[in-house]
C-alpha cells in the first residue's frame, strides 16, 4: 500500500463523517447544541511595518441522536489582512477543521461505553473538553490560554489527525480511555497508542494520559509496517485542579510531548523544550480573583493566544466578576505577562533584556443577547522605542446555539 493510497482512505473517512453530520438533520428527535463566535483583530504585522486588520470565526456543534449516537464538528476561519484586500473581490482566508467525530454510546451494568472515530483534535490531553463532556464540569482551564479559534485552551500534546477511541465511564465519576491515532511528525508518518484516566473527586479533578508513538513505513510489495527498530517516542500529560474553586485552588498541568527512545543505541533523549508545565494558584475573595501562572508551552500553541507572546514566562491575572452598570453585568480585569520567545529552558542562561516581553492586557466581558461580548487590549512595555507597534486590540462575540 502506498502512502498516497493510505491518505486517500483518510479522505474517504473525512467525507463519510461529513455526510453523516449532514444526514443527521433528517432525524426528528435529534438534539442539536453548539456555539459560535466572531472576532475582529487590529495590530501590527509580525514585521511591524504596517497595521493589519483580521477577522476570526469559529463554529462547534453536536447532534445527539436518541442519546445513542453523537456527531460533533468544529471549524475555524481566519482572514488575511482586510486593509490590503478588496472586500468586493473576495478575501483569502485560512480554514481549519478542528474536530469531526462520531461517537456511539452503550450504557450497561452501571458503566457506559463510548466508541468514537474522529478526525482533527479529539479531547486532547490538556484540554478540559473530556472532563466537560463526560462529567459535566464547568470550564476549568486558565483564562490566560483563551483563544478565538474554537479551541479555548492549549494542549499538552494532541490526540489528532485520524483515529479511534474507546472510553469506559464508571458511575463513580471515573473514566478510562484507549486511543489509537495517526500523525505526521518531522515528515514521518507515525502511529500512536495512548491510555487515559480521568476522575472528579471531592477536592480534586484529574485527567492523565500516557502513550507511545512509532513510525509506520509503506512498501509497495509488503504494504504498511511498523518499525520498532527505529526511534519511538513516549509522551505523557497530567491536568488537575486541587482545592475549592470558590475560594482557593491550584490548577496544574505537566507533560512531556516527546521522550525519544532508540533501540539501536539504547539511548533515551529528552529535551527541556519538550517539557510542558502550567502552574496556576487561584485565589478568590468576594468578587475579586487573583491567578498567578508560571508556564512553559509549545511554540505553536502561543501563536493562537492573545495574552501571551512567548512560550516561557509568568502571568498575574486580576479580575472582578459581577460588576453592575444598570442592567449590564461586567467582568473587568487585566493580565500582566512576562514571557520570552527566543529563550527556552534549554538556553535559559543566555537570556537578556532584549529577549523579554512585558505585556499589559486589560479586558472587559459582558453578557449580551444570550452570548458574551468581549474586548481586549494589549501592549508590550519592553519595546520603548516602538511601543506603538506592539498594540493589539480584539473585539469579539460568542454565543450558544
Amino acid at each position: 500500500m502506498s502512502t498516497d493510497k493510505f491518505f486517500s482512505y483518510k479522505g474517504v473517512l473525512a467525507g463519510t463523517l461529513t455526510l453523516l453530520l449532514s444526514l443527521s438533520t433528517i432525524f426528528a428527535q435529534a438534539h442539536f447544541s453548539g456555539f459560535t463566535g466572531v472576532a475582529a483583530n487590529v495590530g501590527a504585522t509580525e514585521a511591524g511595518e504596517e497595521t493589519q486588520f483580521t477577522a476570526d470565526g469559529f463554529f462547534a456543534g453536536q447532534v445527539d441522536l436518541f442519546g445513542v449516537v453523537m456527531l460533533r464538528t468544529g471549524v475555524s476561519l481566519r482572514t488575511n489582512n482586510l486593509i490590503s484586500m478588496d472586500l468586493f473581490k473576495g478575501v483569502p482566508a485560512t480554514f481549519r477543521l478542528d474536530e469531526l467525530s462520531i461517537t456511539a454510546r452503550f450504557p450497561c451494568c452501571h458503566v457506559t461505553r463510548y466508541i468514537s472515530v474522529f478526525a482533527g483534535n479529539h479531547e486532547s490531553i490538556g484540554s478540559d473538553l473530556f472532563l466537560r463532556r463526560h462529567f459535566g464540569i464547568l470550564p476549568a482551564n486558565s483564562r490566560l490560554s483563551e483563544t478565538w479559534e474554537g479551541r479555548t485552551d492549549t494542549t499538552i500534546y494532541p490526540f489528532s489527525d485520524f483515529g479511534a477511541s474507546y472510553v469506559l465511564k464508571l458511575q463513580s465519576s471515573q473514566a478510562f480511555g484507549l486511543y489509537f491515532y495517526t500523525g505526521n511528525k518531522e515528515e514521518q508518518f507515525r502511529g500512536n497508542v495512548d491510555l487515559r484516566f480521568a476522575g472528579v473527586f471531592s477536592l480534586a479533578t484529574v485527567d492523565f494520559s500516557a502513550g507511545i508513538g512509532f513510525p509506520i513505513t509503506f512498501d509497495e510489495s509488503t504494504g504498511a509496517s511498523i518499525s520498532l527498530n527505529r526511534k519511538i517516542e513516549l509522551h505523557t500529560g497530567l491536568s488537575t485542579i486541587i482545592g475549592n474553586t470558590h475560594t482557593a485552588s491550584l490548577f496544574l498541568q505537566f507533560g512531556l510531548s516527546k521522550i525519544v527512545l532508540n533501540s539501536e543505541d539504547d539511548q533515551s533523549v529528552m529535551k527541556l523544550s519538550d517539557l510542558y508545565f502550567w502552574i496556576e494558584p487561584r485565589f478568590k475573595a468576594n468578587f475579586m480573583n487573583f491567578h498567578f501562572t508560571m508556564f512553559n508551552l509549545p511554540t505553536n500553541a502561543v501563536q493562537n493566544m492573545f495574552f501571551v507572546s512567548g512560550s516561557l514566562g509568568c502571568n498575574l491575572a486580576i479580575f472582578a466578576n459581577n460588576l453592575y452598570a444598570g442592567v449590564f453585568n461586567f467582568t473587568v480585569g487585566t493580565h500582566l505577562t512576562i514571557s520570552t520567545q527566543s529563550i527556552s529552558l534549554d538556553n535559559f542562561n543566555n537570556i537578556s533584556n532584549k529577549d523579554i516581553s512585558f505585556r499589559v492586557s486589560p479586558f472587559v466581558e459582558t453578557p449580551l443577547f444570550e452570548g458574551t461580548l468581549m474586548s481586549r487590549f494589549s501592549i508590550d512595555f519592553m519595546e520603548f522605542e516602538q511601543m506603538h507597534k506592539t498594540i493589539q486590540f480584539t473585539l469579539g462575540y460568542k454565543t450558544s446555539l
